[in-house]
């Protein structure tokens, strides 16, 4: 579903010690840590909710996947009939009616393309199609490739709202994918459903976009790991979350290797190629999934200096690291 696959993984040790800690009023009140997984978006759903009933928790997290395999079915790339399937089968300018809230969504994927000066690229669903960098093991010809270098394909995206909303593209070249802020997006709405369920406490890991509900069983925050990308079973560190979603993109699991060059799965718009990162993983902490989700893919290629000014007006809202040399 995404192009940006699972870099940020919840750790089952550290799950358990939300249900360990505070052994006593946990058990006297018998709440405990419910686990439901299922396969969507392109990997594996995982949601974690508090509850003293098995029952209520097993129907508000069945509501939540509900909520989920909706999304997906609008949402996805890969779906002829899905909202973003139907904008791209369409004619160039036609205009495409579609559901407010993916007219929302689009709309502000074209929000972070503005702030991220195009870092953020919903229209570049062609230009990773050409790369497949999980099938291939050498890079496309160069002239299949280079022309979109630096095309600003965001402009040519256009959302109209009011009765009717509809979403038409205005250049061949742009293939509408919302695969960087859409699975952010579905845990913050998960996390909505289980909220009107009278769920207070969760944790949903949609292959490496977590959004954290509420605090642990203990009243301490859900500790959530990030992997060292140098050592798939290491962590490079270990955050702690209430009511915060974190994501990470990265360069380690997706790749092949040509002509002496690592060519991974993040694509750098303003090059249309894989750029050589000082980096191999970034990651973000803000207040919701959405936004978090875009801006771990938005900044990748920034420069230091612009990720601290594109921040700097929301100091409160997130918090940026990167790993790896």
């Amino acid at each position: 579903y995404m192009h940006r696959r699972q870099f940020l993984k919840t750790s089952g040790a550290m799950l358990l010690v939300c249900a360990g800690a505070g052994l006593g009023p946990l058990f006297l009140s018998r709440r405990r840590v419910y686990t439901m997984t299922r396969p969507l978006m392109g990997t594996i759903g995982e949601i974690h909710v508090v509850s003293d009933d098995a029952r209520w928790a097993d129907r508000a997290m069945e509501a939540a996947f509900d909520e989920l395999q909706r999304l997906e079915s609008l949402l996805t790339y890969f779906s002829p009939v899905s909202d973003v399937g139907r904008i791209n089968a369409a004619t160039t300018g036609a205009e495409i009616r579609v559901a407010s809230e993916t007219a929302d969504l689009i709309e502000r994927a074209l929000h972070w393309s503005k702030v991220t000066d195009g870092g953020f690229e919903p229209g570049l669903g062609k230009v990773s199609d050409t790369w497949d960098v999980k099938h291939r093991t050498e890079p496309p010809a160069q002239d299949v490739w280079q022309r979109f270098a630096g095309l600003s394909l965001h402009r040519f995206i256009h959302v109209r709202t009011g009765s009717d909303t509809t979403v038409k593209i205005l250049s061949p070249d742009v293939r509408l994918d919302l695969g960087g802020i859409a699975k952010g997006y579905a845990a913050d709405r998960a996390a909505e459903v289980l909220k009107k369920e009278g769920i207070t406490q969760a944790l949903i890991n949609l292959g490496g976009d977590i959004v954290a509900l509420g605090r642990r069983a203990d009243g301490e925050g859900w500790r959530v790991g990030v992997r060292d990308p140098e050592r798939a079973d290491v962590m490079a560190t270990v955050v702690t979350l209430h009511d915060q979603a974190i994501a990470t993109s990265g360069t380690y699991e997706q790749y092949f290797r040509s002509g002496g060059r690592v060519y991974h799965h993040l694509i750098d718009p303003k090059l249309a190629e894989p750029k050589r990162a000082q980096f191999q993983s970034l990651t973000i902490i803000g207040t919701n999934g959405r936004d978090t989700d875009a801006l771990a893919t938005g900044l990748f290629f920034s420069t230091d200096e612009d990720k601290k000014k594109i921040l700097a007006d929301h100091t409160d809202r997130f918090q940026c690291m990167t790993w790896g040399a």
